[in-house]
């Protein structure tokens, strides 16, 4: 997660204009309006990673029996502060941070399982799953690099029993949340609606979170404007406040610092100004806690919990001198409102009567309730209900989706709040993929079209997409769903390619090189069985010719015409086409060539490809069965099937080999050797045995191995590696993207 820090020294803004918050002068005292002891409002700062360190304050204070009566917070303080103030325990908070895994809640990219088979059928064209949006005006971006979906989950799952009251003053301490307008650069401070929406909003690190807009609001992290929020605290009318500043102190830099201490001091930079006009207003009274995190702990550093623990905890202590002074022994702490609260861990089952959409998107509702899956009049599981919502996103068109459960009418239900993406329904799509055996064969080609999705109600999508380099092409697709459960649907698709095909002697040296440009449709209709599978019968006529442009001539006859039906069966669980360390992949079809059908001949292909693979930690093991053969008739060349790479024979090019028949089995192991932004790097190997035969020929057997580096980048598969036949025969690769 460091790496966001350059980036919000480079996208936030350096000025903006404060305002002052509205008073509310009875917030700390609505809960015991009575007592006239001195109101204490917890004042809790942002800063990210260094905000972990509240969690230790806020348990410090507890122990000393400090009563708290109201709450502030901005940024990191408004999530630990928000989530205390509705009712989550401390000790649950802290065992929250310290095995929360914190890369992976700012990772916004849905498990592979997950999205739609739709979407999935991306990786067979080698797509990038980011796709920004395209209209009249160029190219659309979202305005951060996360949306913050897995976030906003992670939020609504803590606080959702909390935010039903929508009143944050009903909370079990009355609290409030710091954000920043980015149209007006005014401080927004959140005292009701949705909880996870308000904490979400303060948070929202301009550039790298995605604003939240809330009524006319759009709004971005709270700190920008109001780092440590004392006028917040005091207007809720509290008359004496702990403040905790976890913001970064500005530190004396050489031209020699480090990059990442150049932008903690930029991102420093952007707030000191407030801070330092907070921290003038406090009084004799207040206390300031300003734990020692200097550079032990970053902004970014979220796997230092423990660290910024223990020193949030020493800050305490360092503190104790005044502290002690508001220590009131037998105080209400809120124990009772804290145990009796209906919250995540100790909640009362919830009737869901109804469920509601509030659908700002292109789908029907019938659409997106039946991907939704929640049946009314049974009990809330946030289990089934954060499963549905991943569901949606699944969908790869939508920006946000949130639920509150509410009661209306004297009845309870769940209310899902869906927004599309706001840079939809065009989107620009690109890939692409390139080889190079390092002894003069390359290939390479980009890929880049439109897809528009959705353009009905249904879900129905076209798209266009061109293909430059070494075998350039352009083709298209209508797909249609059929229903309101996305069960059954319909396309076709169709274009031009020109893919090379390439003859090599036994050695391994070329002895001839064609072009076989080609066009032709394909009709299509099946079922969809939910994200994990489908069942698909279709046509395709093609027609084409093959031309030398090096080499022996190999073809006898030149022009070819391709008329067949087929019919496929697809499961599809794993966990990444490109570099598999987990789940299954299998795909079990036919094709029959006829001449009635328009074929040069008849033919009839049976093919089959599993693949499994299990993780145990950083060891991943996989497996797989290729077994394709042409039962009766002579396949066409474009028919023939074509071996090489990874898990085809390795010790071959991609195309190098082709045959009318062959059976492949192969294993392999992956060793993760780490992560790059939440994506694997990995080393390993393959060991891969084949039979090959053409009718009327004898059997041949072949046995290769590959060792490679890989990492499953977003520009599709990189490897690099060697690849070797039985023989002794190889040569190293370099692969990105996948090759046909």
């Amino acid at each position: 997660m460091k790496f966001w820090l350059l980036i919000i020294a480079a996208l936030m803004p350096t000025v903006f204009i404060p305002s002052v918050a509205s008073a509310d002068t009875q917030a700390c005292r609505k809960q015991d309006p009575g007592n006239s002891r001195p109101r204490i409002g917890l004042v809790l700062g942002g800063g990210g990673a260094r905000g972990l360190a509240h969690v230790s304050i806020i348990k410090e204070l507890e122990r000393k029996q400090i009563p708290i009566d109201c709450i502030a917070g901005t940024s990191m303080g408004a999530l630990i502060g928000g989530l205390y103030a509705s009712g989550m325990t401390i000790d649950d908070i802290e065992k929250m941070v310290t095995t929360l895994d914190w890369p992976a809640t700012f990772d916004d990219s849905l498990d592979r399982p997950e999205r739609s088979f739709r979407r999935k059928r991306d990786d067979d064209l080698s797509l990038l799953n980011a796709k920004p949006g395209i209209d009249k005006s160029g190219i659309k971006i979202t305005s951060g690099l996360l949306a913050g979906e897995t976030i906003m989950l992670l939020l609504e799952r803590l606080s959702n029993e909390a935010s039903r009251s929508g009143n944050f003053d009903q909370l079990v301490i009355p609290f409030r949340a710091v954000a920043t307008d980015i149209n007006t650069g005014e401080a927004v401070i959140l005292k009701s609606g949705n909880l996870a929406i308000a904490m979400r909003a303060s948070m929202s690190i301009p550039g790298i979170l995605r604003p939240v807009k809330i009524g006319e609001h759009v709004l971005v992290d709270g700190g920008i404007v109001n780092q440590v929020p004392v006028d917040v605290a005091r207007g809720m009318g509290a008359d004496i406040v702990i403040v905790v500043d976890v913001g970064t102190p500005l530190a004396t830099l050489d031209e020699n610092a480090s990059i990442l201490t150049f932008a903690d001091q930029l991102g420093s930079l952007l707030t000191v100004s407030n801070t330092n006009k907070s921290l003038e207003s406090l009084g004799p009274r207040d206390i300031l806690i300003q734990p020692s995190l200097a550079n032990k702990v970053r902004t970014g550093d979220f796997d230092k919990v423990k660290i910024a623990l223990e020193i949030g905890e020493q800050a305490v202590k360092d503190a104790s001198v005044k502290l002690n002074a508001l220590v009131r022994p037998g105080a209400d702490n809120n124990d009772e409102k804290r145990i009796a609260i209906t919250h995540k861990y100790e909640r009362e089952k919830l009737l869901m009567e109804f469920v509601r959409l509030n659908n700002k998107t292109r789908y029907a509702d019938e659409v997106l309730l039946a991907r939704l899956n929640i049946a009314t009049n049974q009990y809330f599981d946030v289990d089934k209900v954060e499963a549905g919502i991943r569901r949606l996103y699944g969908l790869g068109t939508l920006d946000s989706v949130t639920y509150d459960m509410v009661d209306e009418n004297g009845k309870s239900g769940l209310v899902i709040d869906i927004k599309p993406q706001g840079y939809g329904p065009n989107y620009l799509e690109t890939g692409l993929n390139t080889y190079s055996d390092f002894r003069g064969d390359f290939i390479f080609n980009i890929r880049a079209g439109i897809l528009r999705n959705p353009i009905n109600k249904l879900g129905g999508e076209v798209r266009v997409l061109a293909q430059l380099g070494s075998e350039p092409a352009i083709f298209g697709e209508y797909f249609q769903p059929l229903d309101v459960k996305g069960r059954y649907f319909f396309g076709v698709k169709g274009g031009f390619e020109n893919p090379q095909l390439n003859y090599f002697s036994s050695d391994g040296n070329r002895i001839a090189q064609y072009e076989l440009p080609n066009w032709g449709f394909d009709l299509y209709t099946g079922r969809e069985f939910g994200n994990f599978g489908a069942a698909t019968v279709g046509y395709r006529q093609r027609s084409g010719e093959a031309n030398l442009l090096i080499g022996t001539p190999n073809v006898v006859n030149n022009d070819f015409n391709i008329g067949e039906a087929y019919w496929n069966l697809t499961f599809d669980r794993l966990d990444s086409f490109q570099v598999p360390r987990s789940g299954t992949f299998a795909s079990l079809g036919q094709t029959l060539g006829r001449k009635d059908l328009g074929s040069d001949n008849n033919f009839n292909q049976v093919n089959l490809d599993i693949i499994y693979a299990h993780a145990v930690g950083a060891h991943s093991a996989y497996g797989g069965l290729r077994y394709h053969d042409t039962v009766s008739g002579t396949a066409l060349l474009q028919n023939q099937y074509r071996l090489g790479g990874v898990t085809r024979l390795a010790g071959y090019r991609p195309n190098e080999l082709f045959t009318s028949n062959y059976a492949l089995g192969f294993i392999g192991y992956t060793y993760e050797l780490g992560r790059l932004l939440n994506r694997p790097a990995i080393i390993g190997g393959t060991i891969e045995y084949a039979d090959l035969w053409e009718e009327g020929s004898a059997h041949k057997q072949e046995i290769h191995a590959s060792a490679y580096f890989g990492f499953d980048s977003w520009l599709g598969r990189f490897l690099f590696g060697y690849g070797a036949r039985e023989s002794g025969e190889g040569s190293f690769f370099l692969e990105l993207g996948r090759n046909r």
